[in-house]
């Protein structure tokens, strides 16, 4: 099979969001232990294994590498230093890469978690994947929770799988948490990943990093330790009005005069928060930790997006938490609010 280089990378109205089929199926699905705010996908009674995963979220498809050819002055010939990554099932072009780049399917992205799923040290609750399939994603539950001492709020830890079809992203294991009384999720942005995380280009060496990979989740409940005793700390932290502003201003940077009116709304949207209930809880009032919350909680319900209906709208905000600018968001404010305490 060969690709036309002329032909256009197949991505559709709603490649920036969830991927839908042609019959109206979201590639997505959530266990219903996962929180479910961005209402999509379909939903599951539990946790599932990655075979479980791959079916239900709809991603038990193939990739392949195909030729490149274009036409000069009427004569065909051959693009011999890229190739097209054509999606098997549907076709599509989902990006063109160099000819060193090896495909990963997805069940080499998922599979590689088997031995702990086996083991019951994790489980799958979320999977799915966006623009097409370019860029598939999984959730995986680690066992345990983390506390803020004398304060009823709890943090759930987890790994978040990510893999790409176009070259736009590298495979990735990322520690993440959610917190559980809101569901704001905080995760490290893929293009910024930290030690504590896994990155395996798509070479000849990608299987080797999968052992890496594995040994990284193996420590993961270790350093998620290392993380309550951050959050602990961010919750004894107390944030005056100057403080607040100054860490707004880390975040998103100082304001000026003529900010884009998304700046402006960020800005009103977080310094609301800061006040809300969820931030508000006997303990953390106040403090660093709120202040980081109240972040991931704009990120997660209330920072816009395009769509010209609700779900759509909420499909794209998925795509933004996890691996778009809404996570890139989210690191600014934790690594702002190390900062603060001294730890970054």
């Amino acid at each position: 099979m060969s690709q036309d280089f002329n032909k256009k990378v197949s991505h559709g109205k709603e490649s920036t969001g969830i991927t839908i089929r042609k019959d109206g199926t979201e590639e997505v699905f959530i266990a219903g232990t996962t929180p479910v705010w961005h209402r999509v996908g379909q939903r599951t009674s539990g946790a599932v294994t990655s075979d479980g995963a791959l079916k239900l979220a709809g991603l038990d498809w193939q990739v392949k590498g195909c030729p490149l050819f274009t036409s000069i002055e009427g004569i065909r010939h051959e693009v011999v230093d890229h190739k097209a990554i054509v999606r098997q099932d549907t076709k599509d072009v989902l990006g063109v890469v160099g000819k060193r780049y090896r495909p990963v399917q997805n069940a080499a992205a998922f599979g590689w978690l088997d031995e702990l799923l086996g083991r019951r040290l994790a489980a799958y609750e979320s999977a799915g994947s966006v623009r097409n399939g370019a860029l598939v994603w999984a959730l995986v539950r680690l066992p345990g929770e983390m506390r803020i001492h004398g304060a009823d709020d709890v943090v759930r830890p987890y790994i978040l799988v990510c893999n790409s079809h176009d070259g736009s992203v590298a495979f990735r294991a990322l520690q993440t948490v959610i917190r559980v009384v809101c569901a704001n999720s905080l995760t490290m942005a893929i293009r910024n990943a930290g030690p504590n995380s896994v990155v395996a280009r798509h070479t000849r060496g990608f299987q080797n990093r999968l052992e890496d990979a594995q040994a990284v989740l193996g420590i993961a409940v270790q350093q998620h330790r290392q993380f309550e005793v951050q959050m602990n700390t961010l919750a004894q932290y107390r944030m005056t009005t100057k403080r607040f502003a100054n860490y707004l201003d880390a975040v998103l940077g100082p304001p000026v005069e003529n900010s884009p009116p998304e700046n402006q709304a960020a800005r009103l949207g977080i310094t609301a928060n800061f006040d809300h209930e969820f931030q508000r809880i006997k303990g953390i009032e106040h403090s660093a930790w709120a202040a980081v919350n109240a972040v991931s909680q704009y990120v997660d319900w209330e920072r816009p997006s395009r769509g010209k209906s609700q779900v759509e709208r909420d499909e794209r905000r998925l795509s933004s938490t996890f691996v778009g600018q809404g996570a890139e968001l989210k690191r600014k404010a934790w690594m702002a609010a190390l900062t603060l305490i001294g730890a970054n």
